[in-house]
């Protein structure tokens, strides 16, 4: 599964909001490859989507957007949507395309699927829900199938009778990454029924990524006593036992940085071993140098399989000295209209593209606008 375009009106901060995952034209020479179906060369998406934004820009709220939209197609659950409204009762739109595959062929298929939201004071709420469905065949692209998307009438049905269908999409799970500020970040889980060269493998990932973290941790292995728990090993004698559903932040040993590096191993593992289709890694870094966050988004990046899709967020601007494509990176802002702000995002591709040029020259010189206004800060005497 891939997404390929979202507009947001009224749902969390956005409104009147518009983000494309999908490109035109085929790139002459791109660090990534393969940023197309996997059968469908000609229907092209862009595989890495770098997310970068100042603070209360809507970086984390974007994530959760997308995974409650999923969760909320897949199980027909209302709380996914009810979630992401305002508490001021307007009405809410959410328009996502997204491709699904069959496995056996393999075979695409396009959804649109728009969700609207009417909630009137002290009424429950209303979900209306419009789903289009074409079949992807070569040499189709998104941007010929798109047009036709758009000709085609959607029937509004309620999500009752709409869930009666769900069956017509083709998801395979999400793994997303929450920053610290999340309740679910703080408790140490791990990927379970994996055999034993799996577990070795999982557990050589996460000795890679603790030891670059904290190089005073000699050894992490699984504990001998619980199935559901790792021993940490320093060098000066210390161990410690981290066990699946400690709160990490009541471990003193462990560094801030280190307690990512759980949330991290299970998404690089998830990654490498394909277990998902679509991932989302928000705000990990805050706590990590900016070399073992740039290494290990390389890894990531380099890990990535076919049809699948990283979502990334980050305050490190050398991310943006990586090499990667223009149309991989997004620029977050809120600006104010009125009396009101909003957000709006700009592509890098949509002011340059030319390889000889940096994205990293142009964030440092504001050309996409979204650097913080600092003058408060300075103002303080």
């Amino acid at each position: 599964m891939v997404i390929l375009d979202l507009k947001l009106k009224n749902i969390l901060a956005f409104d009147d909001f518009h983000i494309s995952f999908s490109y035109p034209r085929k790139l002459g020479k791109s660090l990534l490859e393969n940023e197309n179906l996997s059968s469908v060369p000609s229907f092209r998406y862009k595989k890495l989507n770098i997310i970068v934004g100042s603070n209360a820009t809507g970086k984390t709220s974007l994530f959760r957007i997308i995974v409650s939209v999923l969760r909320f197609l897949a199980t027909g659950e209302k709380r996914f949507i009810e979630c992401l409204l305002r508490s001021n009762k307007e009405e809410g739109s959410i328009q996502i395309d997204f491709v699904s595959k069959e496995e056996k062929e393999p075979k695409y298929f396009l959804h649109r699927v728009n969700i609207k939201t009417n909630t009137e004071c002290n009424s429950e709420l209303t979900i209306l829900i419009s789903h289009k469905l074409l079949s992807i065949k070569f040499p189709d692209s998104y941007e010929k199938l798109v047009t036709s998307l758009d000709s085609m009438a959607g029937q509004y049905n309620d999500y009752r009778v709409y869930f009666a269908r769900k069956e017509n999409f083709g998801f395979s799970d999400i793994k997303m990454a929450l920053p610290a500020t999340e309740p679910s970040f703080d408790h140490f889980t791990f990927i379970h029924g994996l055999d034993s060269e799996d577990k070795k493998d999982y557990l050589s990932i996460l000795n890679s990524i603790l030891k670059t973290l904290d190089p005073s941790i000699k050894e992490v292995a699984p504990s001998k006593d619980s199935d559901n728990a790792y021993v940490l090993s320093y060098e000066d004698g210390e161990k410690i036992i981290v066990q699946e559903g400690n709160t990490l932040s009541d471990i003193p040993l462990l560094s801030s940085g280190t307690k990512y590096g759980f949330n991290l191993t299970n998404t690089v593992y998830a990654i490498k071993h394909h277990l998902n289709s679509i991932y989302l890694v928000d705000e990990q870094f805050a706590y990590i140098s900016s070399d073992i966050e740039v290494a290990l988004l390389g890894t990531m990046v380099e890990l990535l399989g076919d049809d699948e899709q990283l979502f990334f967020t980050t305050h490190n601007s050398n991310i943006l000295s990586m090499g990667f494509p223009f149309h991989s990176f997004y620029f977050l802002r809120k600006v104010k209209i009125g009396e009101k702000r909003e957000i709006q995002v700009s592509c890098a591709s949509e002011l340059e593209n030319r390889n000889n040029i940096s994205p990293y020259n142009m964030y440092e010189n504001d050309m996409f606008a979204s650097a913080p206004d600092l003058s408060l800060i300075y103002s303080i005497k």
